[in-house]
């Protein structure tokens, strides 16, 4: 069947090939955020055309499309027996497409509780121990001499510095690591932790479920990295992101300055990122090339 055999070619691409190939890939160094998108845009399409592949197989030929077989068989699930006159192959087709769904979703639901849990029980924490900084606005100040530095997303989101990282940084270095941390706020990329949690969480034998959480939590760095520099000095930034291997690193459910490949990260530095305008429209474009796969796969 041409639509199983497609959507399992764009699976396979998706959930091995390309993550095996773009791994140590810096071509979207200059502009991360496209870098982001194309490995979320992996992600989807990957998982989404596995079950596209196993639903095919399991409604045998799907005619005239994927779509209309899957609705006729929906329609057909109160008539008692719609299972009926399929064999292995279809019910272990279908068996497996639900799981994989149940499966993702489930993920996403049980990586959601777990981090905004977390989040949660750590600004308590912060609330009670952490001290406004004198030195820099907007920060809660941690009475630690491990340095520490990282950004803890939900309810307005936390900016933490240890005392130890004070005394690690210099002024213009603090004001670009703060800078960074307020990128992350500022990108909201706490909202992306929680799919990546959920990635990794299981189908760890696949290259995508393995790589992708790494590889999209060092973009995110990098955008933040992006936000530092474009209001603070890139001089301070990089010293800081040298010191910054030092650092302890961040609890579950935040982002820490010291994320990431950090001689990669240094090195892009030197290198004028792409426009906003620019990076905004090849977001738009990879979005919009992997939502038309997606709705050619159903309606083929």
């Amino acid at each position: 069947m041409l639509t199983t055999s497609l959507a399992l070619a764009v699976s396979l691409l998706c959930l091995v090939g390309l993550p095996t190939v773009l791994r140590n890939s810096t071509q979207f160094d200059r502009c991360p955020r496209v870098g982001f998108a194309v490995w979320g845009s992996m992600c989807l399409v990957g998982w989404f055309s596995a079950v596209v592949a196993f639903l095919s197989i399991g409604l045998g030929d799907p005619r005239p499309s994927l779509l209309r077989s899957l609705t006729s068989f929906v329609q057909h699930l109160g008539d008692g027996h719609p299972l009926r006159g399929l064999g292995v192959p279809e019910v272990a087709g279908l068996s497996v497409a639900f799981d994989i769904t149940v499966l993702l979703l489930g993920g996403l639901v049980v990586a959601g509780v777990k981090v905004v849990g977390m989040r949660s029980q750590q600004r308590l924490v912060l609330d009670l121990v952490a001290e406004p900084s004198d030195a820099v606005k907007g920060v809660c100040l941690l009475n630690h001499p491990y340095p520490m530095a990282y950004f803890l997303p939900g309810d307005g989101g936390r900016v933490v510095l240890s005392t130890g990282a004070v005394d690690v940084l210099s002024a213009r270095e603090l004001d670009a690591v703060v800078a960074h941390e307020v990128g992350h706020r500022s990108g909201r990329h706490g909202a992306f932790l929680i799919p990546l949690q959920a990635v990794s969480s299981f189908l760890t034998f696949l290259p995508l479920a393995r790589i992708a959480p790494t590889v999209m939590r060092t973009y995110l760095e990098m955008s933040a990295d992006d936000y530092s520099r474009s209001r603070e000095s890139s001089t301070a930034l990089k010293t800081a992101l040298r010191k910054s291997v030092l650092f302890q690193p961040p609890p579950l459910g935040a982002l820490g300055v010291n994320e990431g490949v950090i001689e990669r990260r240094i090195n892009r530095l030197s290198v004028t990122p792409i426009s906003k305008r620019s990076a905004a429209a090849l977001v738009l474009s990879v979005s919009c090339t992997s939502s038309l796969l997606c709705l050619a796969l159903v309606a083929h």
